[in-house]
């Protein structure tokens, strides 16, 4: 008798008896009808797959990178430059570039910076200064604790050797510390003038020349 009533009870609604439930419209309207002895599940139908647990907690990301091992390169935005006068011997002058280390760490300097003159309107002066071996420098890595500096020799020919044939006048000394994109510059020239188109830098070294 139950099953007859069933069976008359499902066609006017179809989607309550079907074995998905239907829709959410139709499954609420199921939940909503009153509990009859023919729709209590009899146990031999396959049971339903638990829900899924919870998935573990994932830990907090960590607010920084692990620090390398190693001894970074010096960056531009942790470097001073400045250029200080070294005399003149045989016909050539020479300079004492220093790039400081004003950062809290140590870092590295390796091989030959990059240097050219600016004049004050901002475009350069002359070439880039060729690479030498001048200098203190031995082409190996120097290591500069916070406040020291690295040292590169840039040397000119005497003015006075050249019968006067100079650069322009530069405003502005800028460097590309080596293995850099980046310049770092300084208006304080120390005299620097160009002559007989002779403008060379050695690589860094741990002392002044």
């Amino acid at each position: 008798m139950w099953g007859a009533a069933l069976a008359l009870a499902c066609p006017a609604a179809p989607t309550a008896c079907g074995p998905d439930g239907g829709d959410a419209d139709a499954a609420g309207a199921a939940s909503d009808a009153p509990t009859s002895p023919a729709a209590t599940p009899t146990g031999t139908g396959t049971p339903a797959e638990p829900a899924p647990s919870s998935p573990p907690p994932t830990s907090a990301a960590p607010s920084a990178s692990a620090k390398p091992g190693g001894i970074a390169r010096c960056e531009t935005d942790g470097l001073a430059l400045s250029l200080v006068a070294n005399g003149q011997e045989m016909n050539s002058k020479y300079f004492d570039l220093r790039l400081t280390n004003t950062g809290s760490e140590p870092c590295d300097l390796l091989g030959h910076p990059g240097v050219s003159l600016l004049d004050a309107g901002g475009k350069r002066v002359g070439e880039p200064a060729t690479r030498s071996q001048d200098g203190t420098g031995d082409g190996g890595a120097v290591r500069l604790r916070p406040g020291q500096a690295a040292h590169a020799t840039v040397k000119t020919a005497g003015e006075g050797v050249t019968d006067g044939r100079c650069w322009p006048e530069a405003a502005t000394l800028l460097v590309y510390p080596p293995g850099s994109r980046q310049t770092v510059t300084t208006a304080d020239l120390a005299g620097l003038k160009v002559c007989g188109d002779s403008f060379q830098v050695g690589p860094v070294g741990d002392r002044a020349p």
